[in-house]
């Protein structure tokens, strides 16, 4: 199988950086979830390179990218969207598969909706499907000091520590821990490798995605963004874990709009399953394709 490449893709306000596994086969974007990177799923995308030519882009505030990151920036997620429709037209002419985890699964959607002659399908893993409601009585809470009628994942993430004396100790302060708990060692180093960047002090390393742009994503997720499975063309395949978070509601939503979708369900599995079953993940990008 051929090795990862990092490159760089140029743009006005600063560069993209991404992973490519380059070959003639037809075309593939992951996208991933926020708060993590490209790398995060070498695991999974490594062996797909035998059908797929692969991009895995660093979504802006993340990874390597060097775009700007301004708070107010990620209002529904559009900012997302928008950058990986640009990604993927200036890095290749022809069509892609588009599959995404959670953050990265809705902007893989977005440019489904908007530009469904580039997506020959579709494949949102955890998708963060948000009913209208939630997100209203999340900012109710906010406002009122009242308790959060589901986690406040933006408050945890604003509390997340940012710095590091090296490489090792990150690995320590999450193997096990949190929401890396399922995660194998692998996968948590390949994290890290893409999502620590050097503070110039010794060995010591920060966060690449700062807790203050992660929390600013998770507190601008798009609600009702399920609808805008009516303007998808292609197969659409939707991944979720027995145990992950996207709304029933929502999930019906999709297919209802939608009726031609797969939907998998994976037992035992979390809001984490591209960590936890990579290969469920890779079996259902290699069917859809064939389709």
């Amino acid at each position: 199988m051929p090795e990862a490449l990092r490159k760089q893709f140029a743009r006005d306000s600063g560069t993209v950086s991404y992973l490519e596994w380059d070959s003639a086969h037809p075309a593939l974007h992951f996208a991933h979830a926020n708060g993590f990177n490209a790398e995060t799923y070498k695991t999974l995308l490594s062996p797909l390179s035998r059908h797929f030519q692969i991009f895995a882009s660093d979504l802006r505030g993340h990874g390597f990218t060097q775009l700007p990151a301004d708070p107010d920036l990620p209002l529904n997620w559009s900012v997302h969207g928008t950058d990986l429709n640009v990604f993927l037209t200036g890095i290749h002419p022809g069509t892609f598969v588009l599959a995404g985890h959670s953050m990265g699964a809705i902007a893989s959607l977005m440019v489904a909706a908007q530009r469904p002659e580039r997506v020959r399908a579709l494949v949102l893993v955890e998708p963060v499907l948000v009913p209208a409601m939630a997100l209203s009585l999340m900012r109710l809470a906010r406002l009122t000091g009242m308790s959060p009628p589901v986690p406040d994942l933006a408050a945890r993430a604003e509390r997340r520590r940012e710095t590091f004396p090296s490489h090792e100790e990150a690995f320590f302060a999450y193997r096990g821990r949190g929401a890396f708990k399922t995660w194998p060692e692998s996968v948590l180093r390949d994290y890290l490798n893409g999502g620590l960047v050097p503070t110039g002090n010794g060995t010591e390393v920060r966060l690449a995605c700062s807790p203050k742009w992660e929390a600013s994503n998770f507190r601008m997720s798009p609600p009702g963004i399920a609808r805008l499975a009516r303007k998808v063309r292609s197969p659409m395949t939707v991944i979720v874990g027995d145990n992950g978070t996207a709304s029933p509601r929502e999930l019906a939503t999709i297919l209802r709009l939608k009726p031609d979708t797969r939907l998998v369900r994976v037992p035992g599995g979390t809001h984490f399953v591209p960590m936890e079953r990579p290969e469920i993940v890779r079996e259902e990008i290699e069917r859809i394709a064939r389709r």
